[in-house]
């Protein structure tokens, strides 16, 4: 597979009950924080690339440019870490001893408010916008939740997936209301005549590594098919809203299915099947390789009902096997929405995931040293390496994406139009 430029967009929770009622944001004094810390770059940008910013009250962070679907989940974990540590730095610095902050990774909170948890994907303006995505990606975005669903309870049942669960048409181009599985916005921060930037948020905030891999796996892969024409037959859906809503609020594989245009009723595993023997054809390396035979096997546990096998690797399995367990040795009203939340925080001492990650109940795809590696430094293959290679170079004053304005007694403009780019070329710069 081709290299794609890709990331997330998290928007985080961060909760105190102490810090709310004595009038401070804990979301403002992150970013106060870590823009004064060794972790600032530049404007809004951090060392590893990523950048942080507040959005709608809460602590966003988007990663960095990567290249492929292993390093997205890398800095996106970095990104998590960042996060955890400069909550613990407002426990410390802030609250008196015994009382916490709680950072959340999810998508709604318990009035049922909703928040972005977004992807981005790098790909050729070429590709006719929207038809050529409606009919060859919406199939694959609209039945994917079942292996990259993060589970959540919302209205009062358990739903596979949030984003799912919330969204409203087919094609749109808002981002917090009537939301479609096909996101209209056209942000490139590149050359636009080459690039778009595909922006899917009809995906959830993952804590699994493997879900996350194999999200940004088979999304990514599709795209390069779909640049190579090699999608010319993808099983077109009759109503793939009205069959999401109904098939994220059921956890029985049996009771899943899909309309296609022609009447036939197929399940999503079907649908994602149809995927997997696409890209077949075009994974190569190891990795790759990998990708696919767990993509494989989870579909086959799926449709085989091995649950605790498919839980490892599916975040909606293994977040319900939590709260069941939770519920089973707690009594109370609130257990439920309390251990639905506490699978999604950060903070390791807490967190549900990372509590049954140590237990070996989830699997991996990264490590603990690549993580730490990643809260530190960008991505060597892509523009992200080279803007902080300017920024460590030249007196900032202006930075975004694809332009930075430098001054050192001459205002000069960078333009760093392709993502891919990792070292300065003079045809990048004019006097600014």
């Amino acid at each position: 597979m081709r290299k794609r430029v890709q990331g997330t967009e998290h928007e985080y929770t961060l909760f105190c009950r102490k810090m709310g009622s004595a009038g401070f944001d804990p979301h403002t004094l992150a970013l106060d924080l870590v823009r004064g810390s060794d972790l600032h770059l530049a404007g809004e940008f951090l060392v590893n690339g990523s950048r942080a910013y507040y959005d709608v009250g809460h602590f966003e962070l988007s990663t960095a440019e990567t290249s492929n679907f292993h390093d997205v989940v890398v800095w996106e974990k970095a990104g998590e870490k960042i996060l955890d540590w400069l909550r613990r730095v407002m426990e410390e610095k802030y609250l008196v001893e015994g009382a916490k902050i709680h950072a959340f990774k999810n998508n709604t909170s318990p009035d049922g408010t909703s928040y972005g948890s977004h992807e981005n994907y790098c790909v050729s303006r070429d590709l006719a916008f929207p038809q050529r995505f409606v009919r060859e990606l919406v199939p694959h975005l609209s039945t994917r939740f079942i292996f990259t669903g993060a589970g959540d309870l919302i209205d009062g049942k358990y739903v596979l997936s949030p984003s799912a669960y919330l969204t409203s048409s087919v094609v749109s181009g808002e981002t917090m209301h009537d939301t479609g599985i096909l996101n209209t916005r056209d942000e490139p921060h590149a050359d636009g005549r080459a690039y778009r930037r595909l922006h899917v948020i009809v995906g959830d905030a993952l804590m699994n590594e493997t879900a996350i891999w194999l999200r940004h796996f088979t999304t990514s892969a599709i795209l390069e098919l779909m640049e190579a024409n090699a999608l010319e037959d993808v099983p077109q859906l009759k109503d793939p809203v009205r069959d999401m809503w109904h098939n994220v609020e059921t956890r029985n594989p049996d009771q899943w299915h899909v309309e296609l245009e022609d009447g036939k009723i197929v399940s999503p595993i079907e649908i994602q099947r149809y995927y997997l023997g696409k890209i077949e054809t075009i994974a190569e390396d190891h990795r790759e390789k990998r990708a696919l035979r767990v993509l494989e096997e989870v579909l086959d546990d799926l449709e085989q009902k091995r649950s605790k096998d498919a839980a490892r690797r599916v975040e909606w399995l293994d977040r319900y096997f939590a709260i069941q367990e939770a519920m089973e040795s707690k009594a109370g009203p609130d257990v439920e929405m309390m251990a639905c939340k506490q699978y999604s925080e950060i903070g390791a001492e807490r967190s549900l995931f990372y509590k049954r990650q140590r237990a070996g109940l989830v699997d991996r795809v990264t490590d603990d040293e690549s993580i730490k590696r990643a809260i530190r430094e960008p991505p060597e293959d892509t523009r992200a390496k080279l803007r902080r290679e300017i920024c460590d170079t030249f007196n900032i004053e202006m930075i975004d994406w694809s332009v930075i304005i430098v001054n050192d007694g001459t205002r000069r403009r960078i333009d760093l139009l392709d993502p891919y780019a990792t070292k300065l070329e003079t045809s990048h710069v004019t006097a600014g």
